[in-house]
C-alpha cells in the first residue's frame, strides 16, 4: 500500500489501477458478507474514482479476480483505506499495478512513488 502522501502535482494526473485479488475459501454465510462488503466498496468510491472493469476470474494467474479503477492518484489513497476496511478477512492476497493514461509524468516521478513503497 502507499505509505507516504503523494504530492498534489502528481496526484492530479489520471491513472488506472489493476487490482488483482485472491479470495479465501468461504462458507455460504461468508460469501453473503463478502458481496455486502463489495457493494459498500462500490457505493463509497472516493470522488473522481470509478470502476472500469470487475472480473470474477483472472485466468492464468494465482488470483481469483480483478478490478480496474480509474482516477487521480491522490484519490487512490482514499480508495485503499476503503478497500482495507471492507475486505479485511476475505482476501488471502492482492496486488495492484498502477499505470498512467498516456505518458504524462517524467520517469523520475514514478521512481519517487516506487521508492516510498514497502517491498511487496
Amino acid at each position: 500500500m502507499v505509505t507516504s502522501k503523494i504530492p498534489r502535482e502528481i496526484g492530479s494526473t489520471e491513472y488506472v489501477y489493476l487490482t488483482l485479488y485472491r479470495l479465501k475459501t468461504m462458507s455460504d454465510e461468508e460469501k453473503h458478507e463478502w458481496f455486502g462488503a463489495w457493494n459498500k466498496i462500490k457505493t463509497n468510491l472516493p470522488n473522481g474514482m470509478r470502476i472500469v472493469t470487475e472480473a470474477s476470474s483472472a485466468f492464468g494467474t494465482e488470483y481469483t479476480g480483478f478490478t480496474v479503477y480509474e482516477g487521480p492518484l491522490d484519490k487512490f489513497e482514499e480508495l485503499i483505506e476503503i478497500l482495507e476496511e471492507h475486505t479485511r478477512g476475505f482476501l488471502e492476497k492482492s496486488l495492484t499495478i498502477i499505470g498512467t493514461q498516456g505518458f504524462s509524468l517524467p520517469t523520475a516521478e514514478f521512481q519517487k512513488i516506487i521508492d516510498s513503497r514497502p517491498v511487496d
